[in-house]
């Protein structure tokens, strides 16, 4: 009986390791969300989650540029102006969750207008142009997936997107996506010119709302 209780602890302890994982992610609220008459609805939750570079667990991605002007044009919709670059960015999930839903935002400056421009944009968020990162509809940055083609981004995965005729006031790299704050302008800040929002999949967040329910159930049990 005692073997049996052992190993019922065991493995509950296990799986609150495994599941632990999840709450390394921590939410963002967004002040604004604005669909603009373009290519796709910008469908964005104002509760999400913010990536980056150089962030704490779960949101920790690594970007770079991989080539600056990417032969591909995402959104046929707009004209593609052959003088401005159409970057490809590289980025890779670093962290331990899966992300189903993504999008970009580019930054704004202080006087309302935008730091970041480009013309494969859905809408706004917090006042910075924003299109999701996926190839479905008219406007498609996602170019490849190194993982199940099914625009989710999981662990480890390295996800290619690209944004068309991309620039930035001061010059910044679109693979700057280093600095906390999504789309507002933030005064001195020379780290990031666009932002990277997310939502994790809905099994990540049931699996850890099962790992806190463990840990509560074998604390009233006394077993820990």
């Amino acid at each position: 009986m005692k073997k049996a209780k052992f190993m019922t602890i065991c493995s509950l302890t296990a799986l609150i390791l495994i599941f632990s994982s999840t709450t390394q992610a921590l939410p963002t609220t967004l002040d604004e969300v604005v669909d603009l008459p373009s290519q796709d609805v910008l469908d964005v939750p104002l509760n999400v989650h913010e990536l980056g570079i150089g962030f704490p667990g779960d949101e920790a991605i690594q970007a770079v540029v991989q080539n600056p002007d990417f032969p591909y044009t995402p959104c046929l919709q707009n004209p593609d102006d052959v003088a401005i670059p159409n970057p490809l960015v590289v980025i890779q999930n670093t962290g331990t969750l899966t992300w189903y839903e993504v999008w970009y935002v580019g930054d704004a400056t202080p006087t309302g207008g935008y730091e970041t421009v480009f013309q494969n944009f859905d809408g706004k968020v917090n006042g910075g142009l924003a299109f999701k990162i996926d190839n479905i509809g008219d406007n498609k940055p996602l170019v490849f997936e190194s993982m199940a083609q099914d625009n989710q981004f999981e662990p480890g995965e390295v996800w290619g997107f690209v944004i068309q005729d991309y620039i930035n006031a001061g010059g910044l790299s679109p693979a700057l996506i280093s600095s906390p704050g999504v789309g507002y302008y933030s005064v001195g800040d020379q780290l990031s010119s666009g932002s990277l929002i997310a939502i994790p999949a809905p099994g990540a967040i049931l699996l850890g709302s099962i790992g806190v329910g463990l840990v509560g159930w074998l604390r009233r049990k006394r077993t820990l």
